[in-house]
């Protein structure tokens, strides 16, 4: 390779980089195959999506060295050419965007070297003949003072960009960018506010919630109560989803919200908003009147560092499990259910439910109805038709279908221990102290010692969701769920 013009990225386009944990412990375990004093490197395929706010890319798989890939006689990284022509062949026959990932030694910064910036300008050009329109990814992994640090720059139409954030689950990272050290701010300081958190889980763990985002998608009764608890314990920026409004019976369970609020019909979006930042002024939030899997949705909690589903929909639930999956986003499902009989209550369930890429999506767990699904997905005046034609019918044939769908039992008390339940679980994975030790969570209020249950469930080996992990947009076709053309297009307030 010549050598060429010292690369200068740019950072005004932000770049964000997610793995998933099973694709990154493999990654790492090779790429520090020679350590602690000598390199090494591997090509791996990305998804992508480009949002207003940025580019986001996502791991998707491993294109591993083979024997002879790699030059062994030297110290640093030496990519043979059969092994670069082989990825770039195999780059005409997939979707995905091409990334090579070195290692540098032991105690030495992710600082591109001379030799770095003549692989990448080489292969940023050779890769484009071969895989034109797609980023092309360049990362650097290394460990100083026993912190793995990582920086990277991405060849995006054109133009270097920086990555400025890196979102690696179960391994709470920094971006190094440029391969420099982070700069330490205002969000690394205490906050007199929350000193009874950091006393419990650390200072360096409360500077990372004040620097995470989190998406809560439901802002009634679960979702704000989510909501107040991570705003009170400094989470830096919060997205809100809901396209509804409240209304009187919604008092009851929705925290901030007063009697004014169902008279004006203001949407539950901006009625939580409002309530957070008057909680805390300097927290980020952003209020999005729609639902996923709309687009503007989409790219609004794509960025974010973990999700909570806090709606009683079945298509919000398999939504979110499909952000996990393609997008990488970690994501808690949680809800509530109401059981009795002869004027008893008989159950208080409470269940929260862990969607990570590699677990089973909505459709593997069983936790979704058909029937209902396609309802819920349903415009008004289709359901309307469809309940007056299943009645006609069954004054012929006693047995025609249609059930209406249920409206779930729910009280604010339950809907609060749930959101708040939710919410501590996304403090401590946000800040790194814990980890939701479950696949499917449910406890019984009522039930002898809570009733508790944990349930791990496989996936089945033919579902989608085996195939498109980190896939992002490059699976489209292969989506759980679309968004219905009938919804109202959704609005994104910041």
């Amino acid at each position: 390779m010549a050598r060429q013009t010292h690369i200068v990225p740019k950072t005004n386009v932000p770049v964000i980089v997610r793995m998933a944990a099973p694709e990154f412990e493999r990654l790492r375990a090779l790429v520090f195959r020679r350590y602690p004093d000598f390199e090494w490197a591997s090509f791996a395929r990305f998804g992508w999506r480009d949002t207003p706010e940025g580019l986001v890319l996502t791991l998707a798989a491993l294109d591993e060295p083979g024997v002879g890939d790699l030059d062994e006689d030297v110290g640093h990284v030496a990519i043979q050419e059969p092994y670069t022509l082989r990825i770039a062949l195999a780059s005409e026959t997939h979707p995905l965007a091409v990334a090579v990932i070195h290692s540098h030694p032991q105690g030495c910064r992710p600082r591109p070297s001379t030799i770095d910036d003549d692989m990448d300008s080489y292969y940023g050009r050779y890769f484009h003949d071969f895989a034109p329109d797609r980023p092309y990814i360049s990362l650097i992994f290394s460990e100083i003072d026993g912190e793995f640090v990582v920086s990277g720059r991405v060849l995006w139409r054109g133009e270097w960009l920086h990555v400025v954030r890196f979102s690696i689950e179960r391994t709470p990272t920094e971006a190094w960018v440029g391969g420099d050290r982070p700069q330490r701010n205002d969000l690394d300081l205490p906050r007199e506010r929350t000193a009874r958190l950091n006393a419990a889980f650390g200072e360096e763990a409360a500077a990372r919630l004040r620097r995470s985002t989190v998406a809560v998608i439901g802002a009634g009764g679960t979702g704000s109560a989510a909501i107040e608890v991570l705003v009170r314990a400094g989470v830096g920026r919060i997205v809100i989803v809901d396209p509804d409004h409240v209304d009187e019976s919604n008092l009851e369970r929705i925290h901030g919200s007063r009697p004014e609020d169902a008279k004006k019909k203001i949407a539950k979006a901006l009625l939580a908003r409002e309530h957070a930042l008057s909680i805390d002024p300097n927290c980020k939030v952003v209020a999005c009147l729609g639902s996923l899997p709309q687009k503007e949705v989409v790219d609004a909690v794509v960025g974010c560092d973990m999700a909570l589903g806090c709606t009683d929909q079945q298509h919000s639930r398999v939504a979110l499990s499909d952000l996990a999956t393609r997008y990488l986003v970690p994501s808690l499902d949680c809800g509530v259910l109401l059981e009795g009989r002869d004027g008893k209550i008989t159950a208080q369930v409470l269940q929260i439910i862990r969607f990570l890429a590699a677990d089973p999506c909505a459709l593997c767990r069983g936790l979704v109805t058909p029937q209902r699904l396609a309802q819920e997905l349903m415009s008004p005046e289709e359901r309307d038709a469809r309940r007056a034609a299943a009645k006609c019918a069954s004054e012929q044939d006693a047995n025609a279908y249609w059930r209406d769908m249920p409206q779930l039992n729910t009280v604010g008390y339950l809907t609060t221990t749930a959101g708040a339940l939710s919410a501590g679980y996304a403090i401590g994975w946000l800040s790194g102290r814990f980890d939701p030790p479950f696949g499917r969570l449910q406890l019984n209020l009522t039930g002898t010692l809570l009733d508790v249950t944990d349930s791990e469930e496989l996936p089945r080996p033919d579902c989608s969701c085996r195939r498109v992990r980190g896939w992002s947009d490059q699976a489209a076709a292969d989506a759980l769920i679309t968004a219905p053309g009938h919804w109202s297009a959704a609005k994104i307030l910041t």
